[in-house]
């Protein structure tokens, strides 16, 4: 398969940009997403995403530069 773009992470960016660019029928876009269900209770309570934040399995540990 060949893609015209390819955006990795399916976050609330990266579903937009796929959404918008594939509305356009000459574009083949390939949207990839790592990580794994959000079956998680916590993940959907805006107090619950910091308990979660120590666990491998929701946090893989990579860090940034501001």
């Amino acid at each position: 398969m060949q893609f015209d773009i390819i955006i990795v992470g399916a976050g609330s960016a990266g579903c937009v940009l796929a959404n918008r660019l594939s509305a356009n029928p000459a574009c083949r876009v390939l949207l990839i997403e790592a990580g794994g269900s959000d079956w998680h209770p916590y993940i959907r309570m805006p107090a619950g995403i910091a308990k979660l934040a120590g666990h491998k399995r929701f946090n893989w540990g990579y860090t940034t530069e501001p």
